[in-house]
């Protein structure tokens, strides 16, 4: 009688952690994965791979969903429609769309204006900062171009200077060329809403 409570008792026990373990059940994993899988969009898969992220650290979709509506859209000085658009109607565009915020209209006023706080490190960038640019990469001559950092050393900005794939415009850029760190001035960060708050829409 000992004997079989004892075997009694293992069974019952080897039955609790069966069904007690929810991580061995490859049914509810498979599940699971698939429905992380839906869970990422088209725009953070296509995007994520362009400038070398896990589609996951795609989080702000308004703004890549922005970018997406206007990548290969021609540069054109003065530009503000589809037909063509230039660097600093494309930034004052992108933060009153995406961050519910109007910005100067050049990339002059935009770098000079009082709301851009103004740094140098670029180990300190963050999503939607400001990049500013000029011939002779300095701050003593007037500011030539301005895009908008993105992530990984990424930045989508409209420039007259042609792509790898031989187009110029809006286009997402490798921040560490050689080109663009020879340009470079300074970052800018404004204020992402009219409110001065540093939230997205």
């Amino acid at each position: 009688m000992k004997l079989f409570c004892k075997i009694l008792m293992v069974i019952l026990m080897a039955f609790v952690g069966v069904t007690g373990c929810k991580g061995t059940d490859p049914i509810a994993y498979m599940k699971q994965k698939e429905g992380q899988e839906k869970e990422v969009s088209p725009i953070q898969k296509k995007y994520a791979a362009v400038i070398g992220v896990s589609p996951k650290e795609i989080k702000n979709i308004p703004l890549y969903t922005f970018i997406d509506s206007w990548i290969e859209t021609p540069y054109r000085m003065g530009g503000e429609t589809k037909k063509g658009i230039d660097c600093s109607f494309f930034t004052q565009f992108l933060y009153h769309d995406v961050y519910n915020n109007l910005i100067e209209r050049t990339a002059e006023k935009q770098y000079m204006a009082p709301s851009t706080d103004k740094f140098i490190g670029q180990e300190f960038l963050k999503q939607g900062d400001l990049l500013f640019f000029n011939e002779r990469g300095s701050q003593h001559h007037p500011i030539t171009h301005v895009g908008i950092y993105l992530d990984n050393n990424h930045f989508v900005h409209s420039t007259s200077k042609l792509s790898g794939s031989g187009i110029n415009g809006v286009q997402i850029s490798n921040f560490t060329d050689s080109y663009w760190q020879r340009m470079f001035v300074a970052a800018g960060r404004k204020p992402k809403n009219a409110n001065g708050e540093l939230s997205q829409k």
